[in-house]
């Protein structure tokens, strides 16, 4: 784990959150050099059993973001479980939690409790709803909040169901917006010496998304009707049906509305009075977009990428998950990341997005086994090989 020369070296962050908003936080920043203990129940988090693609106990989705970590085994409920924790944060530099507000206060692991003990210490809280409120100690998870907070009722094609994000996006949203939290109350705890608790819900990051469709909303006092692949205040602004697959065409300006009729040999679509300026094409939206969706249908994708793409119109095929991954500027971009496992060989995932030229992440480890590092980390804090073993048969690390 050489990691000396990364941005968060020196920096140990004890992980004590669970489910994915909080260890994908970490483990981004652990990316970075941070040392991250993940602290997990006897039991394991119980991320760890909701599929069973390395076996049991093994899943894929808690395999996906617990990276550049190393796990310890602690029963909080034991005097002693709670003991190792609390020599713990004597050497962090930051707690991360993600349990019901009143569970954290029970386990007296709130800022309030810790700040007189550890007054460096930054305490990021990860909820669903928030610190308090009528939601607080409610159950809070991604599809509650991709529910609530509006993203899902945006989704979906017209007249139709609404739609989940396939991807965790609450629970990711979390995650960013986690790492932001925790650097910037370790920016001013190096600033004045003093930590601070920072928080995010996974509400308000959902909330934090419906920015360009708030304020023409509280502007007009239009309900926002979900659109499918398209947008409701731009036309052509959607996905297309072609020959063999799909494709988006984005006419953002008036300048690629031109382009795209060049492109498609359809001069009488440019000169239509009807659809002159966009506002005008919103205004016949219906009558241009089946003329429009009968076109690309006649081709394949490719054909029209390669004719919109000589035109400067933008434009994208739409990759299933699949064909994400082979897609040459996703190649480029170098965003898949192989980690070795001693027992599972190379683990495909997703690599870090953040790019820093001088001192670019370095994912060093695959994702622990519960508990993997318990023995080395409290070697590290002191307890000798008789203590580990008396914790051991006591219940408190397991």
């Amino acid at each position: 784990m050489a990691t000396q020369d990364l941005p968060l070296a020196g920096v140990r962050i004890v992980d004590l959150s669970q489910i994915a908003a909080g260890p994908f936080a970490t483990s981004l920043l652990g990316d970075f050099g941070a040392d991250v203990i993940k602290v997990e129940p006897p039991d394991g988090d119980p991320l760890r059993q909701v599929d069973e693609a390395f076996g049991p106990g093994e899943s894929a989705y808690s395999f996906a973001v617990n990276r550049s970590k190393r796990s310890i085994r602690l029963d909080l409920k034991t005097a002693d479980g709670k003991a190792v924790l609390l020599r713990l944060l004597k050497t962090a530099d930051v707690l991360v939690t993600s349990m019901r507000p009143a569970a954290v206060r029970r386990l007296g692991l709130d800022h309030a409790s810790l700040a007189d003990s550890f007054p460096g210490l930054v305490v990021c809280s990860i909820t669903g709803w928030g610190g308090d409120g009528p939601l607080a100690d409610r159950p809070g998870m991604d599809i509650l909040a991709q529910a609530r907070g509006g993203t899902m009722g945006t989704t979906g094609e017209p007249g139709r169901s609404p739609v989940k994000v396939a991807p965790a996006v609450a629970d990711f949203v979390g995650s960013f917006l986690a790492c932001n939290a925790i650097l910037l109350g370790l920016r001013v705890r190096d600033r004045d010496g003093v930590g601070q608790e920072v928080s995010v819900n996974l509400l308000d990051g959902q909330v934090a998304l419906l920015s360009n469709l708030s304020v023409a909303y509280h502007r007009t006092g239009t309900p926002f009707a979900p659109q499918g692949g398209a947008t409701s205040n731009i036309v052509p602004y959607q996905v297309f049906e072609t020959g063999d697959g799909w494709i988006v065409v984005a006419c953002l300006t008036e300048k690629f509305w031109e382009a795209l009729c060049r492109a498609l040999e359809r001069p009488d679509l440019f000169d239509d009075p009807r659809y002159r300026t966009n506002a005008q094409r919103v205004a016949h939206r219906e009558e241009l977009i089946f003329d429009l969706s009968a076109t690309f249908r006649a081709q394949a994708t490719g054909h029209w990428q390669a004719l919109l793409d000589a035109e400067d119109v933008p434009c994208s095929p739409v990759n299933r998950l699949h064909e994400v991954f082979t897609d040459p500027q996703v190649v480029h971009n170098q965003m898949s990341l192989v980690l070795s496992h001693p027992r599972h060989g190379d683990i495909v995932t997703v690599n870090n997005p953040i790019r820093m030229h001088d001192t670019p992440a370095r994912p060093w480890g695959y994702p622990p086994g519960a508990g993997e590092h318990t023995d080395a980390v409290l070697g590290e804090l002191g307890y000798t090989p008789d203590e580990i073993g008396r914790l051991r048969d006591g219940g408190a690390a397991l």
